[in-house]
């Protein structure tokens, strides 16, 4: 069957240097160990990092060589906020590197849209981001598409017998999408898609059922290393066109190795019950985003608790890394308020 998960980062990120993710791949371990993948069955995810030979040892990046002795997943989204992190030469040759491992992937400029065999099924797979990018203004991925664009994209998926839309959208750390974001779904599926898949929030959100189309709005982190409990649970969701029951979903939660365990059950916060009963909020943007506001301070409490655990047992090398990366940060968050000041000022 068809199995599709959430974000996949294979590199240590920002505060967790040395003793993330990356560096357990780098020493020989295999970020799905945990999970019975069966022949036969194809598997897609967003690939929320950059594998490049350049720049090793900083966050969100991981070598081609160090990652060669993972079996990857057969399909990744290439449209994210973090896969132009280290420049246009860095996502090239990640996609070079996709290619030579004959791994499919859809979401870049030049592939926005791909299509494959499955299951005596035609899928087409088209993948975009809806959010800004933090690393460039032109990014070599299918970024903050038009209406139009998007209705010709599906409509090279025609010949197609199932297509599905996988997309970068929403807002981190809050678990139910914002009224803006379910109409756009609903255009999705209104101009032909078959399945919506959303990722980007770190945390599961609900789905819905709409005109007999299934909209999942975030399925949550699948590989990636977060401290607050929320950005641990996440879903697989399965597709099989040969059983009677096309969808089904399979619980996931990362483990203390930061890689995923299928489970059986999960608190009630967590589970499909309680999340799609948050769709029917209804409220006003800026209510919403004030609630967004207060899960991402959640967030961050736990986070640099955890930080400042995780630093005392990090090389000096990574230590220095973290400080200048924090202080690099804030002088660009104190850049950036400066000149929204000073164009407020002109108004």
């Amino acid at each position: 069957m068809l199995k599709i998960v959430g974000d996949v980062n294979f590199s240590d990120g920002y505060f967790d240097l040395g003793i993330g993710v990356g560096t357990r791949i780098r020493n020989g371990a295999d970020p799905f160990c945990h999970l019975d993948r069966r022949p036969g069955d194809f598997w897609i995810g967003n690939f929320e990092c950059v594998c490049a030979s350049l720049a090793i040892g900083k966050p969100f990046i991981i070598s081609p060589k160090e990652l060669d002795h993972v079996k990857l997943l057969d399909l990744f989204g290439v449209a994210n906020n973090h896969v132009m992190q280290y420049g246009e030469d860095a996502y090239r040759e990640m996609l070079g590197y996709l290619d030579k491992k004959d791994i499919l992937y859809a979401g870049s400029d030049e592939h926005r849209s791909v299509n494959f065999e499955y299951q005596g099924k035609k899928i087409g797979v088209l993948a975009f981001s809806q959010r800004p990018d933090n690393f460039t203004r032109l990014p070599l991925y299918w970024s903050l598409p038009e209406y139009d664009e998007i209705k010709t994209e599906i409509a090279r998926l025609s010949g197609c017998d199932f297509k599905i839309a996988y997309i970068h959208w929403g807002n981190e750390f809050i678990n139910y999408p914002y009224n803006d974001q379910k109409q756009f779904a609903h255009f999705l599926v209104d101009s032909g898609i078959d399945l919506v898949i959303g990722m980007h929030p770190h945390v599961m959100q609900g789905f819905e059922i709409y005109h007999g189309k299934h909209i999942f709005y975030s399925l949550g982190n699948f590989v990636f290393y977060m401290p607050w409990l929320p950005t641990k649970y996440s879903i697989i969701v399965n597709v099989d066109f040969e059983t009677d029951k096309l969808i089904t979903i399979e619980y996931v939660r990362i483990g203390n190795d930061n890689f995923p365990r299928i489970v059986s059950n999960v608190p009630q916060e967590y589970s499909m019950e309680y999340l799609n009963g948050l769709l029917a909020i209804d409220e006003e943007n800026e209510k919403y985003y004030a609630k967004v506001a207060r899960c991402y301070k959640q967030y961050r409490k736990i986070n640099r608790r955890t930080i400042m655990r995780d630093f005392l047992h990090m090389e000096n090398k990574y230590r220095i890394s973290i400080i200048k990366d924090f202080i690099n940060r804030r002088f660009e968050y104190f850049y950036q308020q400066n000149v929204f000041d000073h164009i407020c000022s002109f108004n």
